[in-house]
């Protein structure tokens, strides 16, 4: 998972008032999607890996008629840049851990 920050609390949503949830992430594209129900064409067609993934994304469920509740914006993991900083926000995580070895060459 390229955001080991997220905490069980984050994923915990509730559907009784809306049809989604959307998770933007920093960099324009988006680190979760949760549907009440699922369908596959809504997310066909979406260019993926670019600036405006997200906002695309988030617009095609908005454009299907879907109420859309947003989860907090989180950085990703795309860059060892990206990695150093997500470790710094979950330091005591397994992720962090590992990006400690691999600094280190273990």
């Amino acid at each position: 998972m390229d955001t080991p920050q997220v905490t069980p609390a984050l994923l915990t949503v509730d559907f009784a008032d809306c049809d989604a949830w959307f998770g933007p992430a920093e960099d324009g594209g988006f680190w979760a999607l949760g549907l009440a129900r699922p369908e596959p064409a809504l997310l066909r067609g979406v260019p993926m890996s670019t600036p405006g993934t997200g906002a695309v994304q988030r617009e095609r469920l908005v454009a299907a008629g879907l109420r859309v509740r947003d989860l907090p914006r989180l950085r990703d993991v795309d860059t060892a840049a990206d990695a150093r900083a997500v470790a710094a926000l979950a330091p005591h995580g397994a992720f962090a851990a590992r990006l400690a070895d691999c600094a280190a060459g273990r």
